[in-house]
């Protein structure tokens, strides 16, 4: 199940969302040329290290969200980002958005050190951080809907209209039972969930307010209410 776009015009130019997968490649090619294991094992967020010595490797919580492990890590990430991005920037503004998100992606980082304590395995990815973006964007957005490619077995593949609810719920869902059971796929499940909780809480406030903006932005008469509650 892969999203494709998303139905809920933003109404601006993204420009923050743009500038960090702009980053983000960048970062990546600059991996290829450096060397892609050494710059997760230099750059990367590794728990036993933080743990030892804070001070020294306070810089790994942000290089390691612009890092990445693959061309499927990045395109992955920077598919969710350029999709789930726009609108969470618009509900933000541009400053509060470039703090929140360097804010999901420290609580990732930490959610992921407490259930990895002594660690030396280092995580990379924009996913803790892009996880904040999910949570917003579930709570400000929740009856958006996610235009979603499903694959089918024997190649066959079909695109659905699914609510932001239903689709970042089960998203959620999706690593809550992994982390759970303890599973050790290369993951960092702990670290989603990290984020997105984070921002859960921090789009919770804003919602209220966003209606209420829209409503006075984007007045729609009675018999038209239904193309409003689509995008809220």
């Amino acid at each position: 199940m892969m999203p494709i776009r998303d139905e809920n015009p933003s109404g601006i130019t993204p420009a923050v969302t743009y500038a960090l997968i702009a980053i983000n490649v960048l970062v990546f090619f600059w991996q290829l040329i450096y060397g892609l294991e050494e710059s997760v094992y230099e750059y990367g967020f590794i728990p036993y290290l933080v743990q030892v010595d804070m001070e020294g490797s306070f810089y790994r919580f942000l290089t390691s969200m612009f890092l990445h492990g693959g061309f499927t890590h990045i395109f992955g990430n920077m598919l969710y980002l350029y999709i789930f991005g726009d609108n969470v920037e618009a509900a933000f503004g541009r400053v509060g958005y470039s703090i929140f998100y360097i804010a999901s992606g420290f609580a990732a980082s930490i959610a992921h050190m407490m259930f990895n304590l002594g660690s030396r395995i280092p995580a990379v990815g924009a996913s803790g951080a892009i996880s904040g973006v999910l949570g917003a964007y579930l709570v400000l957005y929740p009856n958006a809907n996610i235009v979603t490619l499903v694959f089918y077995p024997y190649g066959f593949a079909a695109t659905y209209k699914i609510r932001s609810v239903y689709y970042l719920g089960f998203w959620f869902i999706y690593q809550l039972i992994p982390a759970f059971l303890g599973e050790t796929t290369g993951v960092a499940y702990w670290a989603h969930i990290g984020g997105f909780v984070l921002g859960v809480l921090v789009a919770l406030p804003l919602r209220s307010k966003l209606r209420r903006r829209r409503r006075r932005v984007m007045p729609v008469p009675w018999y038209e209410e239904w193309r409003y509650e689509v995008y809220v």
